[in-house]
Parts: C-alpha cells; structure tokens; sequence
C-alpha cells in the first residue's frame, strides 16, 4: 500500500461510489459537518475508503476545527509549534462529499478523523478531560538530521509530529494504530509524568538535539563515565526507572494502537522491519504469562553497562524500554482475550473494558511512582494495581485469576513468595510467604 492516494484515484473514476465529481473552489467556505471520502480502519484491523464525517469543522480549506490544529512544516519556539496552516484540494460528487485531491489533503482528513473517534473514545473510556481540543498536530515536520518514517507525541509541546514517510506501506499519518499509540502517550504524559520529571519518548533521538540540551540537572550528574567499571547505586536507581517507566508508557501504548484497530501487527503495517519484536501476535499464545522482573531489568542494565559503550548507555536503555514494552503489550493482549471468552463478551468490547481498567491504573501509577523513594517499583507492583482497580468494577473469573497468578509467579525476584487463587464469595489472588500463614482474608488485590 505505498500509496493510499492512488487508491482514491481510482475510486473516484469508480462511477458508483462517486459519479460525476468537480473541482470544489467553495471547501473554504464549508463548516460543520462535512462528508469526506478517507481510509479508515475498522474493529478488525483493515482498511477501507468510506465516507466519513468529520465533524465541528471550521475552516475545510485548512483542515481546522473543533478536534485538530495542524501546523505545516512547523519550527518548535517556547515550547509551542509555530507554522503556517496546510492548504487542502478536493473535488465534490453529486451527492455533495468531498473527496481528498491529493496525497496531503488525504492524510489531514485521516487524521482528523481519527482525532475525532479518539476524542470520544477518551469520553467513552473515562479518560474525557485528560485531553484539551483541538489538538495541535504538525505535518511533514523537518526534524534535523533528515529523520523519516515516524511519529512523535512531544509532551513539552503537547502535540503530535509526523515526519515524512518513504516505505511502501501504510503512511504512518492514515494507520489508525499508530496514531492511537501516540495518542496514549498524551493520557501517560498528563497524568503519570505531568510532574516533567521523565520524557515521553527520547525527544533527542526524534529531533536529533545535543543530549545535554534534553536531560535535567540530575540526568547530567548520572550520565555514565568512561572509567567506571559499574553502576553507582544511584545510577541503578535512575536507569532501572527510566527503562520501566519508558518500556511500561510504550507497551501500554502499543496496547491502545491494538485496542483501537483490532491488529496485533498495526505497527507493521507502516514500519515491516519492527514486526518481530513488536507484533502483540505471537505463535503460542499459553507462552505469554511472565514480565521482566526486578531482578531481569537490573542484569541486563548491569551487563549492558559492563560490556557496551558507556557513551551510548542511555540510547541503549531508550532501546531496552521497547523490549520491556513488547513483554507488557503482550501479557494485556492476552488478558484481554482471556477476559473474552471468560465473560462471553465481544472482542471489541472486552478491549475497551481493558483500556478502562488502564485508564484507571494511571493515576495510581503517578502515585507510586513518587511514593519509591529508595525501592523499585516491579512488574509485580503494576499487575496488583490492575487487579485492584479491575475487581472494583467486575467479578474475577476464575480463568483470569489463575492467568494473573501465574504472571505475578513468573515476574517476581522474591523466591519466597507464591501467589495462588482463592475463592470465597469470589476468586481473588493471595500472596503467601514460605513458611508463614496469611491473614483471613489478604490476598495480593488489596
């Protein structure tokens, strides 16, 4: 699919979807509700020219309205994008659509679209509010060092960048999946790291800054040194946070791109080369039942930093966290199917009610994260968060409890303590020590 645009070329010489169209020298007096032809994904994944109406439009020849602000080309000044708005071609049918003229104009009116299905998807999920419209997205940004095939939520912008896209697949600007993906990363932002003390994304790497210009004082003092043979525990500390924070934000985020699209393999579809390690489809589904311990993440940091270029030890944890995120993605893809077949509830349904259960966990992740002082915060500590907010809505089946046991066994560093299910007025999860009792009634969820 290297060019969805001829796609729409040849639509509109298909008579009976369009009939006879004419240039539309009006669409900048058009506002509202506007019909237009776009691409868009549906509940399973593919994609589909349909018509689509975008709504709250207040300029069509600018793509501007109530959902999206786009930027052309636009510079960064004071922590706001500052660029000219893009000027959109259409021609009209004979049932008053419009239909995009040109590759461009395609791309703004997916991703309006999109901006405005995730913008009641937000309300629909408990996470309307987090977000203010319209949001600010630049278009055929120009990072330095000629950057391609990508996108960036910026969080010190509040806004989402697309640079150009040269593959042969789905342009980054119209798969739905991607765009949610970043989409998340605005709900992370705003209430896990509103606080600016961690970054998004690495926004070094997208924009091809001096690292020193993008790290905090305290960042500074920890950057490794050459003559170091390992870590301080400081320096543990700082990385092993940065690493799950970074790799927990990005898996969630690759969950949303799957919940949004119903495709495991969306990413794929624009970028093939990051298809095997972050596909959510995996061979042996009964595989996926563990996440990086405490003890995991701390070795690999530790060997990286023993035998690598201390130089490039940063950049090394930007690329362990998508690591860490592929194992988080995967182990909530496979919950969520479980949950499915669990409670007898569609496939789509069962995604959103997991992305509710998120939405709520957030904010406690801000929370515990403040609260770590000198301890690490595990994978274990995330999936308890789960469980506690999902029990407050729902009743655990028994599928799920001896699914969500398993992981916290196969991600903990503590070989002393064994979690199993448990059943009273319901299946609950405990938590026991070798060679202790628990208390009547303490189990992992509370």
């Amino acid at each position: 699919m290297k060019c969805v645009f001829s796609r729409i070329t040849a639509a509109i010489l298909i008579s009976g979807l369009v009939g006879a169209c004419s240039p539309s020298p009006d669409a900048a007096q058009e506002a509202g509700s506007v019909r237009v032809l776009a691409p868009l994904s549906n509940s399973k994944g593919s994609y589909s020219l349909d018509i689509f109406e975008l709504k709250g439009i207040e300029d069509l020849q600018t793509m501007t309205g109530k959902f999206v602000r786009f930027f052309m080309s636009p510079r960064i000044v004071n922590n706001h994008l500052e660029g000219s708005a893009p000027k959109t071609r259409f021609i009209r049918n004979s049932d008053g659509d419009y239909i995009p003229g040109n590759e461009m104009t395609q791309q703004l009116v997916t991703l309006y679209a999109h901006m405005q299905k995730l913008a009641l998807l937000d309300e629909e999920l408990g996470a309307g509010g987090i977000n203010s419209w319209p949001r600010d997205v630049g278009v055929a940004v120009r990072a330095k060092g000629g950057v391609n095939n990508n996108a960036f939520y910026d969080g010190a912008t509040d806004s989402m960048l697309f640079v150009p896209y040269t593959q042969d697949g789905l342009p980054i600007a119209i798969n739905g999946g991607i765009l949610a993906h970043e989409h998340f990363h605005s709900l992370f932002y705003k209430t896990v790291l509103n606080d600016g003390t961690a970054e998004v994304h690495s926004r070094k790497d997208f924009l091809n800054r001096i690292l020193m210009e993008d790290l905090s004082a305290r960042e500074r003092k920890l950057l490794p040194v050459a003559t170091e043979a390992e870590l301080t525990d400081e320096q543990m500390h700082f990385y092993y946070h940065l690493a799950f924070t970074r790799g927990l934000n990005e898996g969630l985020a690759d969950f949303w791109g799957w919940m949004y699209t119903g495709d495991p393999d969306f990413i794929a579809q624009s970028l093939p080369s990051e298809k095997s390690f972050r596909s959510l489809k995996v061979k042996d589904e009964s595989s996926v039942n563990s996440l990086p311990s405490e003890d995991v993440i701390k070795r690999a940091l530790k060997v990286y930093y023993s035998t690598g270029n201390k130089q490039r030890f940063v950049d090394y944890v930007t690329g362990y966290a998508y690591s860490l995120g592929t194992q988080f993605s995967r182990v909530l893809k496979r919950y969520t199917d479980i949950y499915a077949k669990a409670h007898g509830v569609e496939a789509l349904q069962a995604r959103k009610d997991t992305a509710k259960i998120i939405v709520k966990v957030l904010p406690q992740l801000k929370e515990d994260f403040l609260a770590v002082g000198n301890k690490y915060y595990a994978s274990t500590d995330f999936v308890n968060a789960v469980i506690a907010k999902m029990q407050v809505t729902q009743d655990m089946k028994e599928e799920e409890c001896q699914f969500f046991s398993e992981v916290l066994n196969n991600s903990k560093s503590d070989s002393t303590v064994k979690y199993s299910c448990k059943k009273d007025s319901g299946w609950s999860i405990e938590a026991t020590v070798e060679g202790t009792t628990p208390p009547a009634g303490e189990s992992s969820s509370k």
